[in-house]
């Protein structure tokens, strides 16, 4: 089974098209088509469902993806082995949850990326229990993620942090520079990330064990738009504090002062526990940590 054939497979298999898996490795369609026969061929299984232009992975298709990107990362790692001292290089998927990938921690990815051109990163963003499974199941390399602290024997924690979860307010809210407790803002009409949310659901159940519940909910899946709907003076609102600087400094909105509760969580660098981690993405760690540090 050729390498090169299964690099193909995995570009068509992540842009469900053979038309944009050629135009990324400069083949022509037809060549596309060859290779993943090819495959199909040792395999005795077809791996994509096809549908017009579209393509989609088949239920074999799936299970060989996880197969394919273990190949290409055994490459790599052999690599790596014999040309120790050569620039990192090579294709890796790395998962992170939203509230991340949209925040200023993605100028230490662009950092990362200028001085190491010839490193490609795949992004997905995620939740953080199904960014988990991805990394075991090996569908992933690397996920960065905030939750709290999860014991998993499949699962090596590179490096991690405490992160602040924040309470925010419109500008000119009455919740806004003075000390409150958190009772008081019960009443308040909320903008909140989705149900089952780490963080939601830590203010959730630590509101239920005081008898207290939230009232008046609008549920929101992004974070930026979570901060626009405050700014709005539409609600209150939870979100790390890396993810809300920004409007706090241009002071679109305020951190609310609650002085009688406060959530933390843990910025996490995971990785899998049974498998080799290429030198190019320890180094993306490493970069990761200095940039939260600094």
């Amino acid at each position: 089974m050729e390498l090169g054939n299964i690099k193909t497979f995995i570009r068509a298999a992540e842009t469900g098209s053979f038309t944009a898996a050629a135009l990324q490795e400069n083949y022509a369609q037809s060549t596309v088509t060859q290779k993943i026969r090819a495959i199909e061929r040792e395999l005795g299984a077809e791996l994509f469902v096809r549908s017009g232009r579209r393509v989609s992975l088949s239920s074999a298709g799936r299970e060989f993806l996880s197969y394919a990107r273990r190949m290409v990362a055994l490459e790599q790692e052999t690599l790596s082995n014999f040309h120790g001292t050569a620039e990192p290089a090579g294709e890796f998927f790395v998962g992170m949850i939203e509230t991340i990938a949209t925040s200023r921690y993605m100028e230490h990815i662009g950092s990362f990326l200028r001085q190491y051109p010839k490193v490609r990163l795949h992004v997905t963003v995620d939740t953080a229990p199904r960014l988990r499974q991805d990394l075991i199941h090996g569908n992933m390399d690397l996920v960065i993620l905030l939750d709290q602290m999860c014991e998993n024997a499949r699962l090596r924690v590179l490096h991690h942090m405490r992160s602040e979860i924040q309470f925010i307010a419109p500008a000119d809210s009455m919740y806004a520079h003075r000390p409150v407790r958190l009772e008081e803002l019960i009443e308040a009409s909320w903008i909140l990330t989705e149900r089952g949310t780490n963080y939601r659901k830590k203010l959730e159940d630590d509101l239920a064990e005081r008898q207290l519940y939230l009232h008046d909910r609008v549920e929101i899946g992004t974070s930026k738009t979570i901060i626009d709907f405050v700014a709005a003076g539409l609600g209150l609102s939870l979100l790390p504090a890396e993810r809300v600087a920004d409007a706090v400094r241009d002071g679109r909105v305020a951190v609310i002062d609650v002085t009688d509760y406060r959530i933390d969580m843990q910025l996490q660098i995971l990785a899998a526990d049974e498998r080799w981690l290429p030198p190019p993405l320890a180094l993306l760690a490493d970069s990761f940590v200095r940039g939260m540090s600094g």
